[in-house]
């Protein structure tokens, strides 16, 4: 009996079979694709500036990075519907310094998180990501947090905390839980964080809020344990939103062994044609062995004036009053703090998201 063998194909029928194949290898990939209904997104910041500031009897001119409206990132996320109300998604984010090209500080520090949700249970998350008492500092001010007007400028150890804390801000190794959608406009956040041998790294704590749309309100408590002793984060905000202006207002302390913070904000903004008018008064008040009386108040406006809903133009004035040995600075780039000396800054720049 004879076997009849099959040739190889020649290289011609190969390459001519290539092309199906990869056709074939794209078609089977879309429909997994649309089955899982699946998307992954690029988005991101770049917002830049002219600062001027001044710190005691020195003054600088920069171009300054650190942003206005929001700071200057890059991310990527995604999310994959798993079907039954379940989904998977991911959020990778980085800082950006857009006047050098060069990312600010180590990979996606600004957030990794990996997360499992349902549209009834809330979401389960882990990773590096914000604390909730975070959020009151930077939601229920008009300037958040960044630029000569925000609200961190007079937060002490900002964005760590006292005492050698290192979760103001974010926490790395966290396990989060949010709050789902629909619970007649409640929402909140619990959060642990593993301290995996870092010192000052690990946190507990959570948020809780209601909004209706015209009022938002949240009060948020965190701990973390450094050395014998414990950082405390209490805070407690809102806005009220009349159409015609938007009030914000929140108090913030913190407390670690015997130095200990305390900072209140009131702030506005007016929507004006395509723009809005923003102002606010913070103040700051320091209290401990050595620290009592430095104190410090700043006031802040600005202007945004939208292009698009993803690009601005902005102008914004800052003053800090500085008490007793406070140094506090409108900017990174302003001159070094003066002990009880006043510092001031003016921005002007654009900003745009995609």
């Amino acid at each position: 009996m004879r076997i009849r063998t099959t040739k190889p194909p020649t290289t011609i029928a190969r390459r001519s079979l290539l092309p199906h194949a990869f056709t074939g290898a794209i078609c089977l990939a879309a429909g997994a694709s649309a089955t899982a209904q699946s998307s992954v997104q690029i988005f991101g910041t770049l917002d830049m500036n002219v600062t001027w500031s001044k710190s005691g009897g020195a003054s600088v001119k920069s171009l300054d990075q650190g942003g206005n409206i929001f700071p200057s990132r890059l991310g990527f996320r995604g999310t994959e519907d798993l079907g039954g109300g379940l989904a998977a998604s991911f959020w990778l984010e980085m800082a950006l310094l857009p006047d050098t090209g060069e990312i600010q500080g180590t990979g996606f520090h600004r957030r990794s998180t990996l997360s499992l949700s349902h549209n009834s249970f809330g979401e389960l998350r882990l990773g590096r990501d914000y604390t909730p008492t975070f959020w009151n500092i930077s939601q229920f001010s008009p300037f958040g947090t960044v630029g000569v007007g925000g609200s961190a400028n007079i937060v002490e150890g900002w964005p760590f905390g006292l005492g050698g804390a290192r979760t103001l801000a974010r926490a790395n190794n966290s396990v989060g839980y949010f709050l789902p959608k629909g619970l007649g406009g409640f929402y909140g956040q619990a959060m642990y964080a593993l301290p995996e041998d870092q010192e000052g790294s690990r946190y507990r704590g959570a948020r809780l809020g209601w909004t209706n749309g015209t009022i938002d309100v949240a009060a948020a408590y965190g701990v973390t344990p450094v050395g014998t002793t414990d950082y405390r984060v209490a805070s407690i905000g809102g806005t009220y939103d009349f159409g015609v202006a938007k009030l914000y207002a929140n108090y913030y302390r913190q407390k670690a062994d015997t130095d200990k913070q305390v900072n209140a904000l009131l702030g506005v903004s007016v929507p004006v044609g395509p723009g809005v008018i923003k102002a606010s008064v913070a103040r700051s008040n320091r209290s401990g062995p050595g620290l009592d009386g430095d104190d410090a108040t700043q006031y802040a406006v600005g202007y945004v004036h939208y292009l698009s809903k993803r690009t601005a133009l902005y102008g914004t004035y800052s003053y800090i009053r500085n008490r007793g040995n406070a140094a506090y600075v409108v900017s990174d780039s302003s001159p070094a703090g003066v002990p009880g000396a006043g510092s001031r800054g003016l921005q002007f720049g654009i900003s745009h998201n995609f």
